[in-house]
Parts: C-alpha cells; structure tokens; sequence
C-alpha cells in the first residue's frame, strides 16, 4: 500500500509540476479552444492553482503514512 501511494503521489506532483510550468503555453491553447468562456488570464490562473493543488496533494500522499 505505501509503494502505492508513493507512485500515486509522484505522479500527482509530476502533473502538478506541469502545470504549474507551462500553464502560458497551456492557457493559450485552451483559450484559443473555449474562447468565448475563458480569458487567456483567467486559464492562467487556473492553471496555476491547479498545478499547485496537485503538486501539494502528490507530496502530500508521498509523506502522509
């Protein structure tokens, strides 16, 4: 079970990292795709928090025993 948790939890803060990095490039092609909902500035932000929740729950489910 912790074995687990811990691959769970890398990948969670791999994606997370993702994220959090490339959220420009991300925002402008999801911008582009729901153009009449969402501001390039408002997926960015998005993107962001999104990134670091799943970075803190991946490292979260890492230490947590």
């Amino acid at each position: 079970m912790l074995t687990e948790k811990i691959i769970v939890g890398i990948i969670l803060a791999s994606i997370g990292l993702i994220f959090f990095y490339n959220n420009k490039n991300m925002s402008k092609g999801a911008a582009e795709f729901y153009q009449k909902m969402y501001t390039a500035k408002n997926l960015k932000v998005m993107f962001k928090f999104i990134g670091i929740f799943l970075m803190l729950a991946g490292v979260i489910l890492i230490f947590n025993k």
